[in-house]
Parts: C-alpha cells; sequence; structure tokens
C-alpha cells in the first residue's frame, strides 16, 4: 500500500490515488489484514485450521483468492469437471463468501459453462494451461 501510495502521481495517477485509498481504508479500519501461516502453506482450502475458520466466518464479508496456485488449494489440487458449479465444489465449504481471481496455468478447474470451454479449446491446444484463459469465480461460503 505505502509503495503505492508514494508513487509519482504524474506519472502513475492512478495507481497513486489507489495507494493512497487503500492507506485510508486500513487507517480508518475498513480494511483489516490479517495474517497466519496458513495462507503460505500448500494444504487444501478445506483444511483451514481454527480459529482461523470461525474468524473468517464469524467477521469477513468476503474473502479474496488470488493466483493459480490458490486457486488449486481451493479445489484441492484435485480434478473437477470443469463444468461442476464453484459455489457447489468451494462454496459448501468455505467459511464466508470468496471470490477467485485465476489465470489458467494447471489443467484443474470448475465453473465453466461448457460452450466456454469448448471455444477455448477450439482457439488454443494448451488453454488450460498457458496463462492465456482466466477465470473470476464467486461462491457463497457456506451457511453462516
Amino acid at each position: 500500500v505505502e509503495h503505492y501510495a508514494a508513487l509519482d502521481a504524474q506519472k502513475y495517477p492512478n495507481a497513486q490515488a489507489a495507494g493512497e485509498r487503500w492507506r485510508k481504508y486500513l487507517e480508518e479500519g475498513k480494511w483489516i489484514c490479517h495474517e497466519d501461516n496458513f495462507w503460505v502453506q500448500p494444504s487444501a482450502m478445506w483444511e483451514m485450521p481454527e480459529p482461523l475458520r470461525s474468524d473468517m466466518k464469524d467477521r469477513c464479508d468476503l474473502a479474496f483468492v488470488k493466483g493459480d496456485a490458490n486457486y488449486r488449494r481451493l479445489l484441492g489440487d484435485r480434478y473437477w469437471d470443469y463444468t461442476s458449479p464453484f459455489g457447489d465444489v468451494v462454496g459448501c465449504y468455505f467459511p464466508c463468501p470468496v471470490c477467485s481471481l485465476r489465470t489458467l496455468k494447471a489443467e484443474v478447474g470448475c465453473g465453466m459453462e461448457k460452450e466456454q470451454v469448448e471455444r477455448a479449446k477450439g482457439l488454443d491446444d494448451e488453454w488450460m494451461v498457458n496463462g492465456r484463459f482466466g477465470v473470476v469465480q464467486f461462491g457463497p461460503g457456506a451457511s453462516r
């Protein structure tokens, strides 16, 4: 946040303004950052330990999970039918609503419409692994 807030506003007006806005959110308590060693481990997300699970269930309105490795953790790095609904695969166990942002770089995925999968296959044989395509997916989380 500090890096972006300190950028030259003439050269990088949008990034600098975002940094200022993010810093303000942190100062006002609108954004709260919590560290936990779980986030840097290879475990499947459904292995999230207590008290992290309860804390997220009780206090987190929306979690963002970014990147291919973390997406694979959401899916347990297991094969799912690409058309299996994201909400059924992830939304049923994740402790709060979750938005996943991912560039496809491994043959693991779900929540894609059959037509999208077929179109991607037709455009690029390596569509699941070369980073050309990505997904943004939402799951409502386990019942509160």
